[in-house]
């Protein structure tokens, strides 16, 4: 009898075993899973540099119209103060301007000597004026100057930055085909089996973000119902400046509309599930990381850089304890990567090439940190 159970057991353990060619597969399905990340890591530094360098050359050339502007204004300014200068200079030359000497001798009575001393101060008053005009025009010309060829120093080097970026770039994405060559069968099956696990999270994030919805619009219309019955029973009136700041969530390093929402950041986001990755792209045509949360925030009336490290410093910052949906959450240091947080410990993002966008868990070991934009 011992031996019969002995027996079962060994047949049971081996009926369980995994098949060695299985196991193998396993293997090195996992191993091009690891291959693949990693050159999107890579990648994702690089498109980062390049959208970071792109960002910051947007934000100089509109710093040097501004102080384009600023100079030519400065520049019409000192023009007239001249011309003013000039003008005075011309009377003096024509009129012989009275000394005091002048005006002591030829005063015939001591009312008419006040007069012309009070005369003389007063010319001298606008005369020193004017000097002080040209001087401060001048001095303001030439600050201007200054700074736009500082700018316009920037704008060089940006835009060499931007370039080289993108070089590398391309050169590692062509590393990547290389590297991937032969194994489109392979990533082919991966990419089947993701799918397939793409759409039951699909299914399932979909339903959990009706339902946010749904409770954000009771809890609106509840809301609303206790401000129209305060007003009822005791009206007040809102002053211009706080009806300004009624428009405008607090706590943000950005302008978010009074009716934006994070449930309805989620929804939206949920929408472009499958769209491409696009290195540089912001529309559903083709996204990368930072481009997604860009279009997806655009669409609730919020406008973000295009740049991952940025878009960091545009909310305020939330430990991972406190993730809500519609955190933004970062990974990498330097920052090179984002995502949009849609609750249960997972994230919707631009996963990188190849991958679209899709829903992931937040992933732990490059996570850097998160921030919030809506309250």
């Amino acid at each position: 009898m011992i031996f019969f159970l002995l027996l079962g057991f060994a047949l049971g353990g081996i009926a369980q075993a995994e098949p060695p060619a299985i196991t193998k597969a396993k293997n090195e399905a996992e191993a091009l899973r690891d291959q693949i990340d990693e050159l999107n890591e890579k990648l994702d530094a690089l498109v980062e540099d390049y959208n970071y360098a792109r960002a910051k050359l947007a934000e100089t050339k509109s710093a040097i119209e501004t102080t384009q502007k600023q100079l030519a204004k400065a520049e019409k300014d000192l023009k007239t103060a001249v011309g003013a200068l000039e003008q005075r200079l011309v009377a003096i030359y024509k009129q012989g301007q009275p000394t005091f000497l002048d005006v002591l001798l030829n005063a015939s009575s001591f009312s008419e000597l006040v007069g012309n001393i009070e005369l003389l101060e007063r010319l001298s008053a606008q005369d020193a004026e004017i000097i002080q005009q040209v001087q401060s025009y001048r001095t303001r010309v030439a600050e201007q100057k200054a700074a736009l060829a500082e700018r316009l120093e920037e704008e060089r080097k940006l835009a060499a930055q931007v370039q080289t970026a993108q070089a590398k770039v391309e050169e590692q994405i062509a590393a990547a085909e290389k590297a991937l060559a032969g194994k489109e069968a392979q990533i082919a099956e991966l990419e089947r089996e993701e799918a397939e696990r793409q759409a039951r999270l699909a299914a399932e994030a979909k339903r959990r973000a009706e339902e946010a919805r749904k409770k954000a619009e009771e809890e609106r219309k509840k809301r609303e119902a206790a401000q129209a019955a305060a007003k009822t029973k005791k009206p007040t009136q809102v002053s211009s400046k706080e009806a300004v700041k009624e428009g405008v969530s607090k706590g943000t390093g950005v302008s978010v509309p009074e009716g934006a929402s994070a449930s309805d950041v989620v929804s939206i986001a949920l929408k472009y599930l499958g769209c491409p990755y696009v290195w540089g792209g912001a529309s559903p045509s083709g996204f990368d990381c930072s481009g997604f949360v860009m279009y997806v925030y655009k669409q609730v009336g919020v406008s973000l850089p295009h740049s991952s490290r940025m878009q960091y410093t545009c909310g305020r910052p939330v430990s991972r304890s406190e993730l809500k949906p519609g955190d933004l959450v970062f990974f990498y240091n330097p920052i090179s990567h984002v995502g949009i947080y849609i609750g249960e410990g997972k994230m919707i993002h631009a996963a990188g090439r190849g991958k679209d966008v899709r829903i992931n868990e937040v992933w732990t070991n490059s996570y850097h940190g998160a921030c919030r934009i809506i309250d």
